[in-house]
């Protein structure tokens, strides 16, 4: 990944963040994501600060802040990571970064799914198996959301991972008309 983009205040998060929201299925990403958009002032994404973890006190174990740290390679690195995604990714990612990982296969997917939200300043939802945590039978429903410094450059990612055996997720990625990869 590259430098962070800079966005000024006329940035709208209209046509993006309608199509991102409408294609959210599980209600507690509809949840966050409305709530980051009530974060937005003026055009803006919202800011670490703006985000209040009591006041998402039900979404916490789901939820997950990644800082970007700027480099001759900008990394990701995990700030927060709840109980949930400890329980189903088997190791606690607090504090780590995330090319510690080896995610096989996914690494090209979640490479481009983060250059999205930090170099492209847009939201981002998928869902995928859980194959390299050793899990294909389980699907991770991700949601991943921009937050800036005061400048307006996007400096950290706000996400939340659902995660559901393979006949409800297919039952749900098929009520959405949804591909799974």
């Amino acid at each position: 990944m590259a430098a962070c983009r800079h966005f000024s205040g006329d940035r709208p998060l209209t046509g993006t963040g309608q199509a991102i929201r409408a294609q959210l299925i599980v209600p507690e990403q509809q949840e966050l994501f409305d709530y980051w958009r009530s974060k937005a002032n003026d055009g803006r994404y919202p800011t670490r600060a703006d985000i209040q973890p009591a006041e998402l006190r039900r979404l916490l174990p789901s939820l997950s802040i990644l800082e970007v740290v700027e480099g001759d390679a900008p990394r990701l690195k995990v700030r927060l990571a709840g109980t949930r995604l400890r329980d189903y990714l088997g190791v606690e990612i607090t504090g780590h970064h995330l090319d510690e990982y080896d995610l096989g296969d996914q690494t090209e997917y979640w490479d481009a799914a983060y250059r999205e939200v930090i170099l492209g300043g847009r939201p981002a939802q998928g869902v995928v198996p859980l194959t390299p945590w050793q899990q294909p039978n389980i699907f991770q429903f991700w949601l991943r959301l921009p937050l800036v410094n005061g400048e307006g450059r996007i400096v950290m990612v706000l996400g939340h991972d659902a995660f559901m055996q393979s006949e409800k997720a297919h039952a749900l990625a098929g009520r959405a008309n949804l591909h799974i990869a």
